[in-house]
């Protein structure tokens, strides 16, 4: 069993090889330490954590889903009360995947719906909280930020602010609050140049960031190996960078360790089953400025415009440890 303690000690680990610890669990530095993350097909990694405090709306146009009316009628002014959908009911309990424990300590979780074992049916019964746009504009390299406009007054994109609402009216203001750290988020928009500076063919894009050279070494037939990262490069952009958040989303390198891949296929625990949902990380420019995201398994480029799942991502330190619970589907971890 995978047992967790939030100074990051975990027991009967066994193997204690730096690149393989045991069930699923493989490590990495990251700024703080060394981080242990899953990988593969994993079954241990589920965690219930938090509940919903009453029934929580959202609005639904056109199959996606809006935190609030007026995101809904900001992507569309048709939008009205009318389009009120439940996406939970007042003490559905919150369930999560453990992506890794993070160098200091602390655990790092990915939303899985109100159920270890949701079916994407409809929203709720997803993994999503949402699904909606990256940022409504596609024709500027800001817009893969997470937020932009740093040099003059810093903005926040559509999608931060759909994760920004859902934590503060889910659990923002509940006793579950204090357990969530301000932990670390990279939206990395380092290295932006020609894809042929990189070494991939001409006319692969138009311009890549530094993900796109870590993350689809495919393209080249793999002239280099994929090269994931825990630790946020700098950059010198004026959108992105690193974070200190209570909620924001999956990186694309953390999505490759746990297995994904550019171009191929996989079943492990962030397989999706046919449903994007949105990293954190920009990828190219093409005919709109794209984002990484995951798809039934694979990684792949989507364009900022579009509307993908909006699964937040936030990070928990757990003083007593579990209070019960192996991981699996149905005995969850339980944090309380």
């Amino acid at each position: 069993m995978f047992n967790y303690a939030s100074n990051g000690k975990q027991t009967n680990v066994g193997d204690t090889d730096s690149e393989y610890v045991t069930n699923g669990l493989y490590s990495m530095e990251d700024e703080d330490g060394m981080s242990y993350y899953f990988r593969g097909n994993v079954t241990n990694n589920n965690v219930q954590f938090g509940e919903y405090q009453e029934d929580y709306y959202v609005y639904e146009y056109n199959y996606l889903d809006f935190q609030t009316l007026e995101s809904c009628q900001e992507y569309n002014s048709s939008c009205s009360e009318s389009n009120k959908v439940k996406l939970a009911s007042a003490g559905d309990k919150m369930y999560w995947k453990i992506v890794r424990v993070n160098g200091d300590g602390s655990l790092r979780l990915i939303y899985n719906g109100t159920s270890t074992t949701p079916d994407n049916s409809d929203l709720a019964h997803s993994y999503a909280v949402g699904y909606t746009p990256y940022n409504l504009e596609r024709n500027a390299s800001k817009y893969t930020g997470y937020t932009y406009d740093r040099d003059t007054n810093e903005t926040d994109s559509f999608i931060k602010r759909e994760i920004d609402t859902w934590y503060l009216n889910a659990l923002g203001n509940t006793e579950y609050d204090s357990m969530v750290t301000a932990g670390r988020f990279c939206n990395d928009t380092s290295g932006l140049k020609e894809e042929t500076d990189y070494g991939f063919p001409d006319n692969v894009s138009s311009k890549v960031f530094a993900s796109y050279d870590r993350l689809g070494q495919d393209l080249t037939n793999f002239a280099k190996p994929n090269s994931p990262t825990l630790k946020c490069p700098t950059t010198t952009e004026s959108y992105g960078g690193s974070y200190r958040l209570k909620a924001g989303l999956i990186t694309a390198d953390e999505l490759a360790l746990a297995g994904e891949c550019f171009g191929l296929y996989n079943d492990g625990y962030l397989n999706s089953g046919y449903i994007y949902y949105w990293s954190m990380t920009p990828s190219s420019y093409v005919n709109s400025w794209t984002v990484w995201s995951e798809y039934d398994g694979r990684l792949l480029e989507y364009s900022v415009n579009l509307d993908a799942g909006v699964r937040p991502v936030i990070n928990v330190t757990a003083d007593n440890g579990f209070t019960s619970g192996d991981g699996t589907v149905d005995s969850p971890y339980v944090i309380s």
